[in-house]
């Protein structure tokens, strides 16, 4: 019973992050960005924290598309 309790525990505790959307949404997200020349001067870390923030915000939270890349930008571009 000790051991079944332990193994249940390893593996809430080592559970991977669930990501909802897909990781090609996020690479749509970077390329498109890069793309962007108001942004070219921007480090290629924030341009990837900016779309995962944009994109847990729209398809996790279910928020607004512009009010979601408005924040993520504020967070990330500054």
């Amino acid at each position: 019973m000790k051991l079944l309790t332990f193994c249940l525990l390893v593996l809430i505790v080592c559970t991977p992050t669930a990501f909802a959307y897909p990781q090609d949404q996020l690479q749509d997200c970077i390329t498109s960005a890069q793309k962007d020349p108001n942004v070219k001067d921007v480090s290629q870390s924030s341009i990837e924290k900016y779309c995962d923030c944009a994109l847990n915000l729209i398809v996790d939270e279910a928020k607004d598309v512009r009010e979601s890349g408005y924040e993520c930008a504020k967070q990330n571009f500054n």
